[in-house]
Formats: structure tokens, sequence, C-alpha cells
């Protein structure tokens, strides 16, 4: 990842990186692309939507899942051309989601932004409360992360967090395990949810103790 400028010993896993974009079905209405750009930020909370740092960010990323074929998929795909807040929330049917893609990353070894892309990369949506959270996990060049985030209308966020390979979240291997490894991962249908940018709400609930 980044080599980045650190104070003393910290090291880059204690970056979070937050991945934000846009949601849409494709034309041809049998997949789903996600594009936008990811930040990096060392406070273990998420930088707001309105932050300057997405608007002056070069980090793009162009994200899409595989093509689905089977009548029920394309009829979900179908209720996410919506345009009420929930629109993609019917993610949630359709389980573990593969995205592939590649996004841009600047080094700092004086070469600008480059094209990388995950080994794997694998997120599921699962509708708590009043929220649509998102879980993900995968690998890169650079280790094992898992994410956490939420849709909200057209829009996703994930936090990602790279982890060490004796790290106890390099053994979660399934969207399912980044949540049940968190307090989100535990609420039941129906129960009341929170407002996953309220201060101080992000640093508690999300896995991301460096």
């Amino acid at each position: 990842m980044p080599r980045r400028q650190r104070d003393g010993e910290r090291e880059w896993r204690a970056t979070l990186f937050v991945w934000r974009g846009v949601l849409a079905v494709s034309d041809f209405g049998n997949s789903v692309t996600w594009r936008g750009v990811w930040v990096p930020t060392d406070t273990d909370t998420l930088p707001d939507s309105g932050d300057t740092r997405y608007e002056n960010s070069k980090n793009d990323f162009a994200l899409q899942t595989r093509v689905y074929r089977g009548q029920d998929e394309l009829e979900i795909l179908e209720s996410c051309g919506t345009s009420d807040e929930e629109q993609f929330w019917g993610l949630e049917h359709l389980g573990d989601i593969r995205l592939t893609g590649s996004y841009q990353l600047d080094q700092n070894d004086g070469e600008g932004h480059k094209t990388y892309s995950d080994d794997w990369h694998d997120m599921m949506v699962s509708c708590r409360g009043q929220y649509a959270v998102v879980a993900a996990c995968g690998s890169t060049e650079f280790g094992r992360f898992v994410s956490l985030g939420y849709v909200d209308g057209t829009e996703m966020v994930l936090a990602r967090r790279y982890v060490a390979d004796d790290d106890v979240r390099a053994a979660w291997r399934t969207p399912k395990d980044v949540l049940n490894g968190t307090d989100w991962g535990i609420l039941e249908d129906g129960q009341e949810s929170f407002d996953p940018e309220a201060p101080g709400v992000l640093a508690t609930k999300l896995p991301w103790r460096v």
C-alpha cells in the first residue's frame, strides 16, 4: 500500500481507507457498477460526504458485479432501478457478491498513480433496522482486508482495513464473518439501528482497532 510518511513506528495498516461511490444498474440490466473515489483517514471514522478530500481525490475506482442471468436475480436488479432511498437494498437477496475492477493508487514513489486490482473482493448487503449495512473482505498484493459500511440510496460507502496475517480478522473469509465480528452483525431484524455517521458511532462499531 502507499508508502506514507508516519510518526515513529506507526504502520500503514493504521490507516483506514474509505471508499465512497455511486451504485448503478448496467444498461443491460444484468449487473451493478460501483464508481467513486477512496480517501485515507487516520481517525477511525468516516469523512462525511461533503469532505473536500473526496472532491480532491485522484484515487478513482470502478468496480462491477458479475453478469446475472437468472430470472430471480434479474428481477432483483430491476427493483434496484427504482428511485426511492432503499432502491439498492434488494442486493441483500443476491447473497455474497464478487466485485471485480480496478482502482488508482499513488505509492509516493515518484511515478504517480497506477492501476491496481484486488485479487478477490466479496461483499454482501444486510438490512438492519433502518440501514442497509454492507460487509466485505478480500485480498490484494498488499495483504488481506476487511470492510464495513452502508448503502444510502444510490451511494455505497465501505471503510477498508488491511490486517496482518496474525490478526484475528485475517481469518474472516466471507462478508458474513465480518458481520458476525461486529456489533452490527448481532442486530436482529426490526431492532432499532443507529446513524452510521453519527459522532463516535463508527469508532465503536467498526472492527477497526489496530
